[in-house]
């Protein structure tokens, strides 16, 4: 027999029992929906997080007053209530510049305000920072419009792109504008460019005013001279590592703490790198687990419709031994027919995943789809059929014609 024969006969045998048939694909579409979403959601996370740290760059890092290693460790969670939380003063912005190989330093407090533009008021995170922040991250917080805020500076402000053109609806918030934060005006005399990063919509969102108006904003919030993060810029030809390392025995020795319990963390790009990384593997580890379920409850569909199918067509196979058909020719008409079942499954749940990550894509969840991930779910489907059919197969094989002939 031909496998262009075999094929048209499984066709026609899928075709006499189409609401099995497509139960069982059904089962093969699930699974492969689960593993492509899971796949290229996670692809497109981590390609997000890697284009965002190339403008972080390694020449960067920022400080933060919390042990984040030690709640990681000890899974007290960012929120946890043994939060090793700590603070920061000038004295520390002042000492981590006097680090050598440290080129520049910013200040930055930020808590929720009270944001009023054309009759719309909105309470959101506004942050009060040096003008250095768009010199550290110029690769970053590019302006598009307009410029930066300078250091003497008071009552203006710099938009993200999303906190500029969509966060008023159908107003836009442009240069020169005026809006109010806690009731006191303040003028537009910048708005960022747009990240274009499903991960960086928090950062297209950002307010930024100068220092001097965060401290003023935020003094209800904040002790006397207290900074709420620190970022750094670290000088061409400096190791960021042994930098990182001066900062934290000048802060530890200003806080009065040793290195193992220290109230603060300076984060680097590689830190970022590790914590996302290790993150999104245990994410994809757990996930893929839940896929595995759903492949094997697919597989087991297949196995379940083929053995039925052997059933049902004991007579059917004593005729065609009785003509002439080989064990091999039996074994290849079955095997062929779970593949095309994988195939078809394969083929309808890769295009609903498609679907779904479109969907998901307009909401801002970034997904990547790498043709090795293509090539390997359609061998995957077809590869389950074949798996969960051969047993089936295998046993119609074996049949005797006289006994399948006389079957009733």
């Amino acid at each position: 027999m031909k496998f262009q024969d075999s094929i048209e006969y499984a066709v026609k045998s899928l075709r006499t029992r189409q609401l099995r048939s497509w139960l069982t694909i059904l089962g093969i579409v699930i699974g492969v929906v689960a593993m492509v979403v899971i796949t290229s959601v996670t692809e497109g996370v981590s390609k997000s997080v890697t284009d965002m740290l190339s403008t972080f760059g390694p020449d960067k890092m920022f400080i933060v007053p919390v042990n984040i290693d030690k709640a990681m460790s000890s899974g007290s969670g960012l929120g946890g209530s043994q939060m090793p939380f700590g603070k920061l003063y000038q004295k520390d912005v002042d000492s981590v510049a006097s680090v050598p190989g440290v080129k520049e330093t910013a200040r930055v407090n930020y808590g929720r305000a009270t944001v009023k533009f054309k009759g719309k008021e909105i309470d959101t995170v506004v942050y009060g920072g040096d003008t250095k922040i768009f010199t550290i991250f110029g690769d970053f917080f590019q302006i598009d419009i307009g410029r930066a805020y300078t250091e003497s500076e008071r009552r203006v402000v710099v938009l993200g792109y999303d906190a500029a053109n969509s966060m008023w609806g159908k107003d836009k918030a442009a240069v020169g504008s005026v809006m109010q934060i806690n009731g006191k005006d303040y003028r537009v005399v910048g708005v960022m460019k747009d990240l274009g990063n499903g991960m960086a919509a928090h950062d297209n969102a950002a307010i930024f005013v100068p220092f001097d108006d965060g401290k003023e904003l935020f003094k209800s919030q904040l002790a006397a001279n207290e900074v709420t993060a620190i970022y750094i810029q670290v000088d061409t030809g400096f190791d960021p590592n042994e930098i990182k390392d001066g900062i934290e025995r000048k802060i530890a020795s200003n806080h009065r703490v040793t290195l193992e319990n220290k109230d603060f963390s300076v984060i680097t790009a590689d830190f970022i790198r590790q914590t996302v990384g290790s993150i999104l593997s245990l994410l994809s580890e757990l996930l893929f687990a839940i896929t595995a379920v759903a492949t094997i409850v697919g597989g087991i569909g297949i196995s379940n419709t083929m053995f039925m199918a052997v059933l049902e067509r004991i007579r059917e196979i004593g005729i065609l031994k009785s003509i002439g058909a080989t064990d091999r020719d039996i074994q290849l008409i079955f095997l062929t027919e779970s593949a095309l079942i994988g195939l078809i499954g394969g083929i309808l749940g890769f295009a609903a995943a498609v679907a779904i990550l479109f969907i998901a894509g307009q909401f801002g969840v970034p997904y990547l789809i790498r043709i090795r991930w293509v090539i390997f779910v359609f061998v995957f489907s077809i590869g389950v059929g074949v798996a969960a059919g051969y047993i089936p197969a295998r046993q119609a094989s074996r049949m005797e014609p006289v006994k399948a002939l006389g079957y009733v």
